[in-house]
């Protein structure tokens, strides 16, 4: 199995402010530390995981493309390394080449809310422009989120069908498939042969998580759903165990079913082939 979407991080990562919010959202669950180690032994049974650092200075978490590379350099078989950039910075462009180039990371993490602007606005033309070019896919945060000084007014996956239009070769994952505007998200994947989504981290919202799948099943496109845990704010066994519950919710409540052959293919598919990094 393939996690495509899954953290490392220490507390030194997150401001007190940023901890605090994250304890009050998740209370005793919040798990902002989770270092290397941890994670190691969390992805025993996984095949492969690709691992994000994290450039979110609004929302005072940060967790350095170097800090993720001196991790995933030492399971190069099984670990994959997603940079993070400031796309505000004017450097942002060079980062992200010394990411791909010299840390051999082979996608990037971008997110409306939690860096504080607007994917659909041409001045940030660059960084797509180049992630286009090295060839790697952009995954986007454009889902929810607990931090206050994140604008959900960013975060909207929407956003990134003007993206998409203006970039048709570039390739993005949907986060969490947007979550909560999951029938946005599965609009825009339907929409753009190159733009995929991700399942990871709100198995939990069990109805959401239902709507979701089923959606993604009605418009054809179960296919580019994407296995993902989120670790550690959700582990795999919980990942999976909420596909199968979102089974089982269709069949006691006589809602649409999700086929079988959905949640099995997700498990197995190849998700670094379909986006490109391999």
């Amino acid at each position: 199995m393939i996690d495509i979407h899954t953290h490392v991080w220490e507390a030194l990562h997150w401001s007190d402010a940023a901890k605090e919010e994250y304890r009050l959202a998740y209370g005793k669950a919040a798990h902002w530390d989770c270092p290397p180690a941890e994670h190691w032994q969390a992805m025993a049974g996984e095949d492969k995981a690709v691992v994000f650092a994290m450039m979110m200075k609004p929302t005072g978490l940060i967790v350095p493309n170097d800090y993720v590379h001196a991790y995933v350099k030492q399971h190069p078989d099984k670990l994959i390394g997603l940079a993070s950039v400031d796309p505000k910075s004017p450097e942002a462009v060079n980062e992200l080449e010394r990411a791909v180039n010299q840390l051999g990371f082979r996608g990037l993490k971008l997110s409306g809310a939690y860096q504080d602007f607007n994917p659909a606005e041409t001045r940030y033309d660059p960084i797509y422009r180049r992630a286009e070019e090295l060839g790697i896919p952009i995954f986007w945060h454009q889902s929810t989120t607990f931090f206050r000084d994140a604008p959900l007014r960013w975060s909207t996956p929407m956003l990134l069908d003007e993206v998409a239009q203006r970039f048709p070769r570039l390739c993005m994952n949907i986060c969490h498939v947007g979550h909560p505007w999951n029938i946005d998200a599965v609009m825009v994947v339907r929409k753009h042969r190159n733009v995929y989504a991700d399942i990871s981290g709100f198995g939990n919202r069990r109805w959401r998580f239902y709507e979701a799948l089923r959606t993604a099943v009605e418009y054809g496109v179960a296919d580019k759903l994407l296995f993902g845990s989120d670790y550690p704010i959700a582990t795999v066994d919980a990942t999976v165990q909420a596909l199968r519950n979102a089974q089982q919710l269709a069949q006691h409540a006589g809602l649409p079913e999700i086929p079988r052959d959905v949640i099995e293919n997700m498990l197995n598919r190849n998700s670094l082939k379909l986006l490109g990094m391999e």
